[in-house]
């Protein structure tokens, strides 16, 4: 039995860049723990015209993907790419000089554990000298490759790297990238140009969050008066969260994104830091 299709948290479109990508748009399906993202873009992901983000109390499954996929909006378009993302914890990023490809299955359930059944894929990470080993569900991958069987896998850190990687600046010494999701958050350290951790966390209240942040600091000795930390996503600047991450950190921003038009009467409720942690993917992979 076909779900029926479901109505997204939020999004936006932009009927303009539709018509300025009809016949060569991407589709880029991304899943997290407790959201799933469409996205179509031009193939370079700058121009987007349809972005939705549909959020579940509960961990994805194969039937909460099925009703996504079930929208009426990608009825009727030819994509010229389709990209799953996996954006969920089951990754393990591996030094490039130490990637043994046979072991790709023991990494992720020796970490992670076997209790599901994995595809188990890969990226080349080279812009730092990586590999990022992943594991996606395999009845969620079979569900997509029906509907679209040229579609291909990438994990979601590879995507945010990449982009840390192009923006990246001699002038920075301590960076924290703070991406908030439904229920979880992905986070991204650097000190000395150097990449420190890269990792999704989850959280229940902003306490959690704050948690995790100052155990990193403390783990990798940064400096709170000098580390830069960058925040998109889910987060007000009226928040609790936003006025608790001001008191230890210093020099704390709100990242936005390029690819979002706010001439939209659809986007008029959110703010553009909302989109930025979904709408960097299609501009990486």
């Amino acid at each position: 039995m076909i779900s029926s299709a479901i109505r997204p948290t939020f999004g936006f479109s932009n009927e303009n860049n539709s018509s300025a990508i009809e016949g060569s748009a991407k589709l880029c399906i991304e899943v997290g723990e407790f959201h799933i993202a469409l996205t179509i873009s031009n193939p370079s992901g700058d121009l987007i015209s349809i972005f939705d983000l549909y959020s579940s109390k509960l961990k994805t499954d194969a039937a909460f993907l099925q009703s996504v996929l079930a929208s009426e909006k990608l009825v009727g378009i030819q994509f010229s790419d389709v990209i799953l993302i996996h954006n969920q914890k089951e990754m393990v990023l591996v030094p490039s000089s130490l990637y043994n490809q046979e072991l790709d299955a023991v990494l992720i359930d020796t970490i992670h554990g076997d209790q599901m059944d994995y595809s188990i894929a890969v990226d080349d990470v080279h812009q730092w000298e990586l590999h990022n080993v992943f594991g996606t569900s395999s009845e969620m991958l079979e569900l997509v490759l029906d509907k679209y069987p040229q579609a291909r896998q990438v994990q979601y850190m590879t995507a945010c790297l990449r982009g840390i990687f192009r923006t990246l600046t001699e002038d920075v010494n301590q960076w924290i990238k703070l991406y908030v999701l439904p229920s979880c958050f992905n986070l991204v350290v650097l000190k000395g140009e150097q990449l420190q951790i890269a990792k999704s966390f989850y959280y229940e209240t902003p306490e959690d969050i704050i948690y995790h942040l100052l155990n990193v600091v403390d783990k990798y000795g940064l400096d709170v008066s000098e580390v830069l930390v960058e925040v998109s996503g889910l987060l007000d600047s009226s928040s609790t969260t936003w006025r608790e991450l001001g008191k230890y950190f210093l020099n704390i921003s709100i990242e936005k994104t390029t690819s979002f038009s706010g001439e939209n009467p659809n986007n008029a409720d959110f703010p553009s830091h909302y989109f930025t942690p979904f709408l960097l993917v299609p501009r990486c992979v």
